[in-house]
């Protein structure tokens, strides 16, 4: 018995001997292994698509970044089983973070595309999602000015703080698609804009030709770029999306006022401009949004979406000296100041909500909030909801302290 176990034991290690070293325990080697950490996805002629995968590959110093394109596949999964062609990896998209849609492409159904993702069963439906002014393709060659790898700045310009701050419309994979398949069929998406800029040391501190070239592009990249520029990534404005396609766009401030009014926005920042002793004056507020909602109701047959915003604000900054007194007391807002703060947001809320009714996007659910509230009259009035909603405001704005 003691002899049948030795010969076990000696054919065993002898196995396990001969795999390790012939490397055929199955496993895939991990110099062979691309790890995808952005899909970017572009317009190509004859309704075909443009994918540029960003592949980070280890390193001794870490993670180098490097793109693969495939041009005019019929379908992203195709463009994916190209990669492998190309590359001689296995590309894995466990790992893939964001995906970001030219333009071109947001012109039409985007779930043409998105749907690829929604399939996959390694896709996590927390993967961000943006649209790209411009090309996607070349928002993932830009270069960042942390030294991170372009999906890790851009990520961070999309990250759960910048939704936070009310800055920024993150949006991910599973919201976006809800909404695409909700009553409303509306939806949004941060809108990436890439700016270049010239890093401390280009011997030109206002960013001279680089600026320029930036402005000259339309900040669609980063090609031809310098040792010492960077690109700055912006995703302070939002599409816009009717049934997936893309309708509008909101500025910076129409952001902001849609993200207080309905989004996860927590503590964001605002300036506002009051008139004092003949002179205009700008306050940063900082502003704690501390009950939020919005509700429908029928008024003589009329839609009525009503805003409740409760908010408290403190001075943060201003663009006039103050007394010591003043500076003291920063947590305490002047009334006039809180009004002209209330009578702005009021305005830029409007101006969203005027956009969404133009665009034919239903941004605040009104659909949805009609089907909900109203069923029997769902039929009847959803059709022309947008065009015949109106919107009312109940916004207050206190001191902090």
């Amino acid at each position: 018995m003691n002899r049948l176990r030795t010969r076990i034991f000696v054919f065993g290690a002898a196995l396990l001997l001969l795999l390790f070293f012939s490397n055929d325990f199955g496993l895939v080697d991990i110099q062979k292994t691309s790890i995808v950490t952005a899909i970017g996805i572009d317009a190509a002629e004859g309704g075909k698509i443009d994918v540029t995968a960003q592949i980070a590959v280890p390193s001794e110093t870490g993670q180098k970044a490097s793109n693969v394109e495939v041009a005019g596949a019929a379908t992203v999964g195709e463009a994916i089983a190209e990669f492998n062609q190309k590359t001689g990896w296995y590309p894995t998209l466990v790992h893939c973070r964001l995906v970001l849609l030219g333009e071109a492409v947001a012109r039409e159904d985007v779930f043409g595309v998105l749907d690829f993702f929604l399939r996959s069963q390694y896709v996590e439906d927390s993967c961000l999602v943006a649209v790209c002014e411009g090309k996607a393709a070349e928002a993932l060659q830009a270069k960042s000015p942390v030294g991170d790898l372009t999906f890790s700045a851009i990520e961070k310009v999309l990250s759960t703080e910048a939704q936070q701050t009310g800055q920024v419309s993150v949006t991910s994979l599973r919201e976006f698609a809800m909404g695409y398949f909700s009553e409303s069929g509306g939806g949004f998406l941060p809108y990436l804009s890439v700016k270049r800029e010239a890093m401390a040391g280009s011997g030109d501190p206002a960013g001279g030709e680089s600026a320029g070239a930036a402005e000259s592009a339309g900040g669609g990249g980063a090609q031809g770029a310098g040792e010492n520029d960077a690109d700055v990534f912006d995703a302070s404005r939002t599409m816009l999306f009717d049934r997936g396609r893309g309708v509008g766009i909101l500025d910076a401030e129409e952001t902001l006022a849609y993200n207080l009014a309905a989004s996860k926005t927590g503590l964001a920042s605002g300036e506002v401009t009051v008139l004092e002793e003949g002179r205009e004056v700008t306050y940063t507020l900082k502003m704690k949004i501390s009950k939020r909602s919005s509700s429908l109701r029928l008024e003589g047959g009329t839609p009525v979406l009503t805003f409740r915003i409760r908010a408290r604000a403190q001075v943060t900054d201003a663009n006039a000296a103050g007394s010591r007194e003043e500076i003291a007391q920063t947590a305490f807002v002047p009334a006039h100041v809180l009004r002209a703060a209330e009578e702005k947001f009021e305005a830029r809320l409007s101006a969203a909500f005027a956009k969404s009714r133009e665009s034919g996007c239903d941004l605040f659910r009104l659909r949805q909030k009609l089907w909900r509230r109203y069923p029997a009259r769902f039929d009847g009035i959803q059709g022309g909801i947008l065009q015949e909603a109106r919107a009312a405001y109940d916004i207050a704005f206190d001191t902090l302290h």
